[in-house]
């Protein structure tokens, strides 16, 4: 079918190039930015070629919105996406204790409590470095917002099992007033 406008598609496109010779730079403008959020830290020129490779394979079979497709099939195929990655410094020997960087950090903090990547306030403190200085603060603002809940239920399900809960079917001669509104009520209030 057509493209359409939508908000996704909106917050994808950060640009439009207005001609064949824009194509490149707004390509690169978007992929990097798809690949900052995506990796969780800026992404190297090195890990930015295949991406762009990507994008000129893509281009050549139709279309600029085909290329940022495939670009963006290569970003979501990496390994830097699906796997937090965590680098030993060069200098150390293997399995020698160490600090993690601040994107490190970040990238552990929202996925403990948001079970999700760090979103833009997290990353841009990171990449400003200094973010063990205002980890509090940062730990506050991501607990006050509704995607915490995530902590309490992941949490809850794993440690508790409550995830078990919907599959357990009690006994209806002894628990006749046992139904799914119950259920559900039993693991909210354990949550």
């Amino acid at each position: 079918t057509a493209v359409g406008d939508t908000p996704s598609r909106r917050a994808l496109f950060s640009c439009k190039p207005a001609s064949a010779k824009e194509e490149a730079a707004c390509s690169r403008q978007i992929l990097t930015r798809i690949a900052r959020r995506a990796y969780r830290r800026p992404a190297t020129d090195a890990e930015m070629r295949p991406v762009l490779a990507f994008y000129e394979e893509g281009r050549k079979e139709g279309s600029f919105d085909r290329g940022i497709q495939r670009g963006l099939e290569r970003i979501l195929a990496s390994p830097l996406f699906i796997f937090r990655v965590e680098q030993d410094p060069a200098s150390l020997a293997p399995g020698t204790a160490h600090r993690l960087n601040d994107f490190e950090l970040g990238s552990r903090l929202s996925f403990f409590l948001w079970s999700s990547i760090p979103d833009e306030t997290l990353l841009a403190r990171a990449e400003r470095g200094g973010l063990r200085t205002v980890l509090d603060a940062q730990i506050s603002r991501m607990l006050a917002d509704p995607k915490a809940g995530a902590l309490v239920a992941n949490f809850a399900g794993q440690w508790l099992q409550l995830r078990n809960v919907r599959s357990v079917q009690p006994n209806s001669n002894l628990f006749p007033d046992f139904d799914d509104n119950l259920r559900r009520s039993m693991r909210r209030e354990t949550e």
